[in-house]
């Protein structure tokens, strides 16, 4: 009869096992070797992309910075670049003066007033047109003026105009008028202040225009043009008439001038005999 045998191994089976462990190697030992070479080759790999990324990048940044800008400058920047710099006055609506627009006729907004001055008081003829002042001058000049610019460009010339006015009978009657008319009614004059803020006149024509037709909030011509003005009251325009405004048309200065003294007419409430005396004592 045959038994099963449940018994311990025998010692030959035990010591046929332990040969074989021993001699197969160690799967666990191989496979973190692989593993960490395999890792190793990642990390080289990846900081060699990383070095050559960078290095193009730095070539790029070099090679940017020293090519030079190609960049095409737009007509109207040029067109702005090559216009010349606005010098004194300019106007308060479009910003151009004499340089700008040197056909266009600039004013300043400014407010005349009327005054009345007693004769006396410089309120004569006289006074005005300087008759009085030649008549009056000295007949030498100081010591330590004689041989000066005063001496030679004003005194000299003055005493050859006041000769020329002692010889004739209205200079001697208008300084005895001066001298006598005490008693007299005074005579009305102008005087006007400015804020010193230009304007060309088509512009405040312009202007006036369109705060008379504000669809909301119309306004008069000098109640809009003394917003123009900083907030100033003004009622007139005083031309600036000289050298510089040659290219000005006539028939524009004479309007302005016109304008000008129809101002100076309504606030007088009669024409002035002289304009240019009114203008004198204005001055």
């Amino acid at each position: 009869m045959t038994g099963i045998s449940t018994g311990a191994p025998s010692s030959s089976s035990l010591s046929a096992n332990r040969a074989t462990t021993a001699a197969r190697p160690p799967a666990i030992t191989t496979s973190s070797a692989a593993t960490s070479g395999f890792s190793s080759v990642i990390g080289m790999s990846l900081a060699a992309l990383t070095s050559s990324s960078k290095g193009r990048t730095a070539s790029n940044v070099s090679s940017k910075l020293s090519k030079p800008s190609t960049s095409v400058t737009p007509s109207w920047m040029a067109e702005m670049e090559a216009m010349e710099d606005e010098e004194g006055l300019t106007c308060a609506v479009c910003q151009e003066g004499r340089t700008l627009q040197p056909t266009e006729l600039l004013g300043l907004y400014a407010y005349a007033k009327k005054v009345s001055i007693p004769s006396n008081k410089g309120g004569t003829r006289g006074n005005n047109d300087g008759t009085l002042l030649m008549l009056s001058l000295p007949t030498n000049l100081p010591p330590s003026l004689v041989g000066t610019n005063v001496d030679k460009d004003f005194f000299r010339p003055a005493k050859i105009v006041a000769k020329s006015l002692q010889s004739s009978l209205s200079s001697m009657s208008t300084l005895s008028s001066s001298s006598s008319s005490s008693s007299s009614r005074p005579s009305h004059f102008v005087t006007t202040v400015t804020a010193g803020n230009a304007i060309h006149f088509c512009c405040h024509a312009r202007a006036r225009q369109a705060d008379r037709n504000h669809p909301k909030a119309p306004k008069s011509e000098w109640e809009g043009a003394s917003l123009r003005n900083s907030r100033v009251a003004c009622n007139v325009i005083l031309p600036l008439v000289s050298s510089k405004s040659s290219e000005v048309p006539l028939m524009e200065v004479e309007s302005a001038l016109a304008d000008h003294q129809t101002v100076v007419s309504n606030l007088l409430g009669a024409r002035p005999k002289c304009m240019l005396w009114t203008m004198l004592h204005d001055i």
